[in-house]
């Protein structure tokens, strides 16, 4: 069956969890690979390489060009000895106009303006994790690809994988992004004290609004999900064993997310030797007391 992989979310946002990336193909056509990978019968999850022929491409585009230049903007600035108010309140705006500004290149595609949420906190956020801006501009934006994952999420959000599988964006409510940047000072100190967290890692917070009036809110997670190998079984497990249970015809899904029935049905278990036990409990502990002071946050565990 393989090793499994613990993961303990903030998740405030609606929806179920997140979804698996179909393997890598090491051929030539990474959309090809995409598509394949979890076909069109998923319930779950289905998969598109978002390119210029895609009615999502202009959005998509406002969002990556967005991030490569407001994190351009702060990749080299110096990183206060101690974040402060001013870090956590602090917002970068600019107007991409097509024909460009002094601070936005030109493009050939509709005018917007794009914000950047808190841009020194979570660029210290990356790189606690080993991630330079250059890395995850490059990640992000060096083709100025996404593939779309198309979900049975109740809140009508999507979620979308950068072109490497390597980050997650998902489109999320003012409501949520408001949360989100409430939560964020003592998230973040959480963070950085505990390099081991099992908590979903933000890795920016951005808001694209088009000329149309339309404004989209977005997150970037990092993804937690292996690239080159399929995933078998997923648990979404929440503590309790009310109607925690999927179906006959849910479980016939190859991509379906099991629950905490399912999962005591099936005497699963995390077998772990009694250091990585010690070491896994101990940190699920820490990370629950930092969701127990955010009000509203559930306690899910995702087990793959």
């Amino acid at each position: 069956a393989g090793a499994r992989r613990v993961w303990h979310g903030l998740w405030p946002f609606e929806g179920p969890a997140m979804p698996a990336p179909p393997p890598m193909d090491p051929g030539p056509s990474r959309a090809e690979s995409s598509e394949a990978g979890l076909g069109e019968s998923s319930k779950v999850a289905t998969s598109k390489m978002i390119t210029s022929d895609h009615d999502s491409f202009e959005l998509i585009f406002m969002m990556l060009m967005g991030i490569r230049t407001a994190v351009g903007k702060f990749a080299s600035k110096e990183l206060p000895a101690e974040m402060g108010p001013a870090e956590f309140n602090q917002n970068w705006e600019g107007d991409f106009l097509a024909s460009g500004t002094p601070e936005t290149p030109a493009h050939s595609h509709s005018d917007y303006r794009f914000k950047e949420y808190s841009p020194l906190i979570f660029r210290q956020l990356r790189e606690r994790f080993g991630i330079s801006s250059q890395d995850y501009m490059l990640s992000l934006t060096s083709e100025y690809v996404l593939v779309e994952m198309f979900t049975n999420s109740k809140s009508g959000s999507f979620f979308f994988y950068s072109a490497d599988y390597r980050f997650v964006l998902k489109t999320c409510t003012k409501r949520e992004a408001a949360f989100l940047m409430s939560a964020l000072p003592p998230y973040h100190q959480h963070l950085m004290s505990h390099r081991f967290t099992l908590l979903c890692r933000f890795f920016g917070l951005h808001r694209v609004q088009q000329r149309s009036g339309k404004v989209v809110y977005f997150v970037v997670m990092g993804n937690i999900f292996p690239i080159d190998k399929p995933v078998h079984e997923r648990f979404d497990l929440k503590g309790s064993t009310r109607n925690r249970f999927t179906t006959d015809t849910e479980r016939a899904d190859p991509n379906v997310v099991l629950k905490d029935l399912d999962f005591i049905n099936a005497k699963r278990k995390l077998l772990l030797g009694e250091d990585k036990k010690r070491r896994l409990l101990a940190q699920v502990k820490k990370d629950c007391e930092l969701l127990e002071r955010l009000p509203g946050v559930g306690h899910p565990v995702l087990i793959r």
